[in-house]
């Protein structure tokens, strides 16, 4: 059987899909991998006629002066509007109307809450919408048109949507989440990830709108990543601001650790679920020894044998690559642990008409368990994605690439991690989560 975004599929439909739609994937490749190759096909198809359908408005919203957590509370309070802190991430909104302006924001107001996402992760919105009946779903909740508008208010102006669409989405534009197949794809994001990381600029902000709530189960969870690194020690932050990501899905590589462009405090960067390398470019000086060694992360020192490049090559000077086993894994596995704490995560329990809009650089997500199945009742989630406004590459000194596709044989010794394909490093006990995103 064959794992497809709305279910399992027997291999001879497949091929037979394959046929249909003239699709010859490379000789001796498995079905499996051969399907997610055409996915991916469709997906660069699908953002293409999004684009085309829909030209971005560029940039409006504008930060407040100075772009300070408190000057936008005050402009947000000149709006009439209310804002209660989500411990450990994420404010509350009340008193803005999203479906009375139909989705577009002042841009002082976008600005506004661009600085607060910035700072705290994510801005929520309750009881946003008014009746709809999109796709057959009854309820109220904002139509696909102002969520697009919505979104437009932030980053770059611009939606990026790069994932397939559903049948049932109500635009291109919109990817439909849901633990229904039949009414959006499920199986989707159940490890702690950022969105876009496929990108060299990666998604700037998102916004997700619930349209079919859940009475029980089927959370999404949010990590502050600034709170997650002042939980590191100082030497393992010193170390993860020498090393990089490199995406399984494009090769884009993205700083482990780096400043927020808009708070400036430091935040972690990790797709557990689309990786298939980490690089590190050692510190000029061995530091000095630790006083104490985290139990999680260990003394944040770099292993003297960790795998060279195989030849010279001038972005890769200095470049090591960690060992799957060694660093990898348990990296991965400990990182997962630290976002799972109550200390920096926050999870939403979606009533009817919520709106969550998060800074893609301040805070990871992910599904919560009971998101994948209909034990709780239908689940419906409208995604939307925001081009950001600026590249997420590693800060100039540590001298790496901007991208390093995987599919490219791998450029280190023996023994470095390097994983192809859409999950890329499968970590832990991968094969008791859900398909990774």
């Amino acid at each position: 059987m064959i794992r497809t975004p709305t279910g399992m599929m027997s291999e001879e439909d497949v091929l037979a899909l394959f046929e249909q739609v003239g699709f010859s994937p490379p000789p001796g490749m498995p079905t499996q991998e051969a399907f997610i190759l055409l996915m991916r096909e469709a997906q660069r198809q699908a953002e293409q006629e999004a684009q085309a359908k829909r030209p971005g408005r560029g940039r409006t919203a504008q930060l407040p002066s100075p772009a300070t957590p408190a000057s936008a509370v005050a402009v947000l309070q000149a709006a009439g509007a209310t804002i209660e802190p989500i411990h450990p991430c994420g404010c509350e909104i009340k008193g803005l109307d999203i479906a009375a302006m139909d989705g577009t924001l002042p841009p002082a107001i976008a600005g506004a809450l661009e600085v607060l996402m910035a700072e705290h992760g994510l801005v929520l919105f309750r009881g946003q919408g008014r009746p709809q009946n999109e796709s057959g779903v009854q309820g109220r909740y904002l139509s696909a048109e102002q969520q697009c508008k919505l979104s437009e208010c932030f980053g770059a102006g611009e939606l990026h949507s790069t994932h397939g669409v559903h049948p049932e989405a109500p635009c291109v534009d919109i990817f439909r989440l849901s633990n229904d197949p039949d009414h959006g794809f499920n199986s989707v994001g159940p490890e702690w990830h950022n969105d876009g990381s496929f990108c060299r600029e990666v998604f700037g902000h998102v916004v997700y709108h619930i349209v079919k709530a859940p009475e029980g189960a089927g959370d999404t969870r949010f990590a502050h990543l600034a709170k997650a690194y002042e939980q590191m020690s100082a030497p393992v932050q010193a170390r993860l601001r020498r090393c990089a990501s490199v995406n399984s899905n494009g090769g884009a590589v993205h700083p482990m650790a780096a400043p927020h462009p808009v708070s400036g405090r430091t935040s972690l960067y990790l797709h557990l679920g689309m990786t298939g390398a980490i690089l590190e470019k050692p510190a000029a000086e061995a530091p000095a020894s630790p006083s104490s060694v985290d139990a999680r992360f260990g003394d944040g020192s770099t292993p003297a044998d960790l795998p060279r490049p195989k030849r010279p090559r001038p972005e890769l000077e200095g470049v090591l690559a960690w060992r799957a086993d060694e660093e990898m894994d348990p990296f991965f596995c400990a990182f997962s642990g630290l976002l799972d704490s109550e200390a920096v995560s926050y999870s939403h329990k979606w009533t009817e008409g919520d709106v969550v809009i998060i800074d893609n650089l301040a805070v990871a997500h992910k599904a919560a368990p009971g998101a994948h199945t209909l034990d709780s009742g239908l689940r419906i989630l409208h995604r939307t994605t925001i081009l950001s406004a600026r590249p997420h590459d590693p800060p100039p000194d540590l001298g790496m690439p901007h991208t390093l596709p995987t599919t490219a044989p791998c450029p280190f010794e023996a023994g470095a991690g390097w994983f192809e394909g859409y999950v890329g490093f499968r970590w832990g006990e991968w094969n008791e989560r859900a398909v990774p995103h």
